[in-house]
């Protein structure tokens, strides 16, 4: 496990898909991050690439040929090098290899930073095209947050408050695939319920930032992912209790799952990313206690 720390967070993260497995904060004495508890969900913030959500039929055509990823990509279940590391910061390294390429043909460099900057964590992606060709990928963060502000005993405790730019959408799932758009214009704020997550995650464009909030208490975790395309809010919901877990994911997108008629073909999903030769993609969001 490796650590960073400053007077405001502990942190902690593992070469093992590059991800965060503890956020605690020391002002509020309280474990930020989900525990990775498998009853509910075994994980806590894995990194999505080269997918977010799930191909049609788990499969896509990438070059005229067939390939085979499961739910969110690879990348989550590989081991990183560790690039760099210092006080304050460290740089995990995933490059293609010859697992990755039976799932995705590609030849690329991932590159994951953590940085403490007071009491925030300031996560920093790079996609790098080693290829000769262009290549084609999503990205995506997966954080869970625990649902245990001033110890309140429901998710209908706890409010999301947005900020966003121009108008939102909200797109819907049919199954795990895309379906419907809907323009909902403005959304400042969305009371939890169990029922909200009856058919998985809620899904929004145009979104900056999401605060997730204690209606008993001052508490608050904020999520700053300024001009991303795409946000996706989960918590798993359980149809026999009709309840759901005790933590919240906030997830920063650049992709989405397969739409319900997608042809499969990788290049032609929605929101997809593409980079030439050489060229990398950079992007920044933070989680600020």
């Amino acid at each position: 496990m490796n650590i960073l720390e400053n007077e405001n967070l502990i942190v902690e993260s593992k070469n093992f898909g590059a991800e965060i497995t503890r956020i605690f904060s020391k002002k509020a004495n309280k474990e930020i991050l989900w525990n990775g508890d498998s009853k509910f969900w075994g994980r806590h913030s894995p990194i999505l690439f080269p997918l977010v959500g799930r191909l049609k039929d788990n499969e896509t055509l990438i070059e005229n040929d067939l390939y085979h990823m499961s739910q969110h990509g690879f990348a989550r279940d590989m081991f990183f090098d560790i690039l760099n590391s210092t006080q304050d910061s460290i740089t995990y390294k995933l490059s293609s290899n010859k697992d990755s390429k039976k799932l995705y043909p590609y030849s690329f460099e991932l590159l994951i930073k953590y940085t403490l900057k007071n009491a925030s964590l300031e996560v920093e992606w790079t996609v790098i095209n080693a290829d000769d060709k262009s290549i084609f990928f999503s990205i995506g963060a997966h954080p869970a947050f625990n649902l245990n502000f001033n110890e309140c005993n429901s998710i209908s405790d706890y409010v999301i408050e947005f900020k966003h730019r121009d108008n939102v959408s909200k797109i819907s799932l049919d199954g795990p695939y895309s379906s419907k758009v809907n323009d909902i214009g403005n959304i400042n704020n969305l009371s939890l319920n169990n029922e909200l997550f009856i058919n998985d995650a809620l899904i929004y464009t145009n979104i900056d930032e999401i605060s997730l909030k204690s209606s008993k208490s001052n508490e608050c975790v904020t999520v700053k992912f300024k001009d991303f395309p795409l946000v996706g809010i989960w918590t798993p919901y359980y149809k026999d209790t009709k309840t759901t877990a005790p933590f919240i994911c906030i997830e920063p997108w650049y992709g989405l799952a397969d739409n319900i008629n997608s042809n499969k073909e990788f290049k032609n999903k929605e929101f997809i990313n593409i980079l030439n030769p050489k060229e990398k993609f950079c992007t920044i969001y933070s989680i600020e206690i």
